[in-house]
């Protein structure tokens, strides 16, 4: 039975009987750069799905967004961060795939390399993890509906988030496959959970914007910066990261 509404904001559950061996998130994203907004994503649906590892995983060369950092840069941030994340009974990886991956890089293609990896992989739980927001250009991904038949989506969404404003494809979607953690536990892919407990107010565009202050004073505390893990910050200042802003 498809959970609906608030059915499907979920608090950390018990792992049912019938739930997979290996329950996995995947949080990709430009990490540019990483920030706790994404570190408290991962430690919220960790929770909520009951999930025993999560990957973070850094754009190679994003085709929808051009003339970010290097990428040697943002996989670097992105290994500090996650060693900063501690989460407990849970395994955190960064997987490489895409920065070292040649040419544009889309999730879908992804998603089947590591499907492909091994049979651990083919049949383990994996729920991508996103904002609602990301659902908004959902249909422009490549192949988006292929992304049902590889993982499960885990979405968390602002209170009141209009899923009627969702392109009518996605909304389709969203209404056949919105389930509950425990179907998200129990099967490989071809489910979503809404789950509207989060509440993130963190923008990567704008530390970016702030950043080029904060990275001229060396302050962090009580700025843009102040959202960022302090590995990560120490990073962008050994290696004079953002000291422009565009």
């Amino acid at each position: 039975m498809c959970a609906t509404g608030s059915d499907a904001v979920t608090q950390a559950f018990t792992v049912p009987p019938n739930a997979l061996a290996r329950r996995v998130g995947l949080l990709g994203g430009t990490f540019d750069p990483i920030h706790e907004g994404h570190l408290a994503l991962a430690r919220h649906f960790a929770r909520v799905l009951g999930l025993n590892e999560v990957i973070l995983l850094p754009a190679g060369q994003p085709w929808q967004k051009p003339g970010v950092t290097a990428a040697q840069h943002r996989l670097a941030m992105t290994r500090a961060a996650a060693a900063s994340l501690a989460l407990p009974g849970v395994t955190v990886t960064v997987d490489a795939d895409e920065i070292e991956h040649n040419g544009p890089t889309y999730t879908v293609e992804t998603l089947r390399r590591w499907r492909a990896t091994s049979e651990s992989n083919r049949t383990a739980a994996l729920t991508l993890l996103m904002g609602a927001d990301q659902l908004l250009h959902l249909d422009s991904w490549h192949e988006w509906r292929e992304l049902f038949a590889l993982a499960h989506l885990g979405v968390a969404s602002r209170p009141g988030f209009d899923f009627t404003a969702l392109p009518p494809e996605v909304v389709r979607e969203v209404a056949t496959r919105r389930s509950g953690a425990a179907a998200l536990a129990a099967t490989p892919h071809g489910h979503l959970l809404v789950d509207e407990t989060l509440a993130l107010d963190v923008s990567a565009t704008e530390i970016r914007r702030d950043l080029p202050a904060c990275v001229a004073s060396g302050q962090r505390r009580g700025t843009a910066a102040d959202k960022l893990p302090a590995a990560v910050w120490d990073y962008i200042l050994q290696h004079h990261l953002y000291l422009h802003h565009g």
